[in-house]
C-alpha cells in the first residue's frame, strides 16, 4: 500500500525530533526511531528485565535488509557522537502497510 499523499514521512522521521541515524554495514543511511521496551519476565522466584529494541523506518528504507543484518545506530548533537550502538536484526524488516517499517532489534549477534 503506498504511503497517503497527506504523510510526509519525512517530518516524522526528523534527526532533530525523535529519529537516530542508522548505517548498514554497506554504508546505506537512513533515519529510525529507535525504542527499547523494558519487560519484567518472572522466572519462578526470580524476576530478570530485559530489553527488547525496535526500530520504526521507512520501508523504502529498509526493504532490502534480512535478519541478522548489522546497523550501527548514532545520534550527533551539535556536531558531537553523542551516541553509537551496534544492532542486529532479528527478522527480517515487517511493513506496516503505511509506508512505514518495524525493525525487531538486539544487541548482540545471538538473538
Amino acid at each position: 500500500m503506498p504511503t497517503p499523499a497527506w504523510d510526509d514521512l519525512g517530518a516524522f522521521l526528523s534527526l532533530d525530533d525523535f529519529a537516530v541515524t542508522a548505517t548498514t554495514a554497506g554504508g546505506q543511511t537512513f533515519p529510525v526511531i529507535l525504542e527499547e521496551a523494558y519487560f519484567s519476565h518472572e522466572l519462578g522466584a526470580y524476576d530478570m528485565n530485559t530489553a527488547e529494541p525496535w526500530g520504526t523506518a521507512r520501508w523504502s528504507d529498509v526493504q532490502g535488509l534480512k535478519k541478522r543484518a548489522v546497523i550501527t545506530l548514532s545520534q550527533t548533537v551539535g556536531g558531537v557522537q553523542v551516541f553509537s550502538q551496534p544492532y542486529w536484526l532479528v527478522h527480517d524488516p515487517e511493513p506496516d502497510g503505511t509506508g512505514m517499517a518495524v525493525l525487531r532489534l538486539s544487541r548482540t549477534a545471538n538473538a
